[in-house]
């Protein structure tokens, strides 16, 4: 190889170098420059970066006791109102669900407490509906049998006790008749109220004693409104009336003066 040869790869080395070398200078130049923008850019963007550490540990303190300080005022502004909700719920559906069962849990404690025997409940009402009817029987008794007709406040739960003391007392026994009418005591309500009225109920004491196969004729103790009802039934059924004994009647002056009970 000739010695212009060699002068011509040497040559061509060199500049290669050279371009290698530019090259290089002006990659670092050009990361020096992305780096310098960089750190600007970060400058504005975030100013604690660029501060001492001190003092990027007090911005980091008051900005922890910012963001716990507007959580509780969140929670403060909104707890009244989840308050309400929950309160609204349980108004809403837990206690009407507590009162539904604890209805059902008193229906059943009284009924067997208050409840009267099976044998009592009579379906002598209108339509066939149960009334509560007492009966002490006596069929060795040779004295009129007793019908008693209450008030309408007075049910046989407290009747009841009052006529097994009155027959207690007596020197012989004596055969005595009660009942509430429908929807007192433990009688069924009927199916419309407007159809009660004293001729029902007139025809409703002739039914029961009809029923019960009561011996006549018998006395008639009416007691307030009984009282009406059973000077009533005296002066359309004479022939069944021993004697009648009223305490306390109802006026029969009451059907004049438009009351509920004379329509």
């Amino acid at each position: 190889m000739s010695s212009s040869e060699n002068d011509e790869i040497s040559s061509k080395r060199n500049n290669n170098s050279d371009l290698n070398r530019l090259e290089k200078q002006s990659v670092n130049s050009s990361d020096e420059i992305h780096k310098e923008i960089y750190k600007k850019l970060k400058w504005y963007e975030n100013p604690v970066l660029q501060t001492s550490n001190s003092n990027q540990a007090k911005t980091t303190t008051y900005s922890s006791f910012y963001s716990s300080l507007y959580t509780g005022l969140l929670i403060v502004a909104f707890l009244p109102i989840i308050l309400i909700a929950f309160v609204l719920f349980l108004l809403l559906w837990i206690l009407p669900g507590l009162g539904w069962f604890y209805e059902r849990y008193a229906e059943a404690r009284d009924r067997k407490k208050y409840y009267p025997p099976i044998d009592e409940m009579k379906p002598w009402g209108p339509d066939n509906k149960l009334i509560h009817v007492v009966h002490l029987r006596a069929p060795e008794s040779k004295l009129p049998p007793i019908v008693y007709v209450s008030g309408m406040g007075l049910s046989m739960y407290f009747v009841k006790p009052l006529l097994l003391k009155f027959v207690e007392y007596m020197d012989e026994p004596v055969e005595i008749i009660s009942f509430d009418p429908p929807g007192y005591g433990a009688s069924e309500p009927p199916n419309d109220w407007d159809t009660e009225n004293a001729e029902s109920q007139r025809l409703l004491l002739r039914q029961v004693i009809a029923k019960s196969t009561l011996r006549k004729p018998f006395i008639l103790l009416g007691a307030s409104a009984g009282g009406l009802l059973a000077h009533l039934y005296c002066l359309t059924y004479p022939e069944d009336v021993a004697g009648i004994i009223l305490t306390d009647p109802t006026p029969s002056t009451i059907f004049e003066q438009g009351s509920p009970i004379g329509k």
